[in-house]
């Protein structure tokens, strides 16, 4: 999939209604009207956690223009345009204080990420919404919700800064294996697997990894299948530089004793006993990863 990702900055409609109750307080020197190309909402409203809104365009004014928008981010009610054009496969932009990402996709999968929101959020940078736009295109919403890194990101944003994997020190690719490991124990354990297990697809914080783009999570096929699925995020770790073995075969031992069942189903497909010792599975997990 070519992508082409833009930075975008865009405000709503309460951020208007906010300077206009600055100006009725004496707080401001001129009265704020909305903008003339903003749409009015044809419908609002509130089912459960998730809030739905459809605009009315009179015309098409460039750029994202939202269509109809389904989220749980009260604030992004009022999300109606972004500074980027439309069917590109990705942005970021602020909105309210806070920063989001916007990853293109179909209808149904932007449904199902939102309704899998609470399910995944422990380890995908969090979704908070979908929307369609004028143009027909639909967009998953992830919000950025403190200080995050993007490893070799294009994003460049407010609570959202790139990191280069070539300025990482062996400590800090050290520390960024073992939250990816922490990480794929969590989306294992949930049932899922990252389709692009590589440092470059994810997200650091002070306290864990998370996948920056949700349409790169899909369903697990077996515990094989999310064994097999680490060991690829392992040789990723390894082609982009990492070397530290101590390490490594820790993030192993670990892996192998929070999914012990997961391991020894994978461990018995190659005709081995599934009542090996851990260790001897660890090593195993050491040689697939060193291939």
């Amino acid at each position: 999939m070519e992508k082409k990702r833009l930075l975008s900055w865009g405000q709503g409609n309460e951020v208007l209604a906010n300077m206009v109750a600055d100006f009725r307080d004496g707080e401001a020197g001129c009265i704020v009207t909305e903008p003339a190309e903003a749409p009015k909402a044809i419908s609002s409203h509130k089912k459960g956690g998730a809030y739905s809104v459809k605009y009315g365009w009179k015309s098409s004014t460039g750029g994202i223009q939202v269509e109809s928008i389904e989220c749980s981010d009260e604030s992004l009610r009022y999300l109606y345009s972004i500074d980027a054009k439309d069917g590109a496969d990705s942005a970021a932009f602020t909105h309210s204080g806070q920063t989001y990402t916007a990853h293109k996709c179909t209808r149904t999968i932007a449904k199902k990420l939102f309704s899998a929101a609470s399910r995944v959020k422990e380890f995908v940078s969090g979704i908070v919404g979908w929307f369609k736009t004028l143009a027909g295109n639909f967009y998953i919403l992830s919000r950025v919700d403190k200080a995050t890194w993007g490893i070799d990101s294009p994003f460049s944003a407010p609570h959202l800064q790139p990191a280069s994997w070539s300025d990482f020190t062996e400590e800090n690719k050290s520390r960024f294996a073992e939250l990816a490991t922490e990480m794929m124990v969590k989306m294992h354990r949930s049932g899922h697997v990252f389709s692009n297990p590589v440092p470059s697809e994810m997200m650091l914080d002070s306290k864990r990894a998370l996948v920056a783009d949700p349409r790169y999570i899909r369903a697990a096929k077996g515990g094989p299948d999310a064994v097999d699925n680490f060991i690829l995020m392992m040789r990723g770790l390894m082609r982009r530089g990492f070397s530290c073995s101590g390490t490594l075969f820790y993030c192993l031992s670990m892996y192998a004793n929070s999914m012990e069942k997961e391991c020894r189903q994978w461990y018995g497909k190659s005709g081995k006993p599934r009542s090996a010792d851990l260790f001897q599975i660890a090593k195993e997990l050491e040689s697939r990863v060193a291939v």
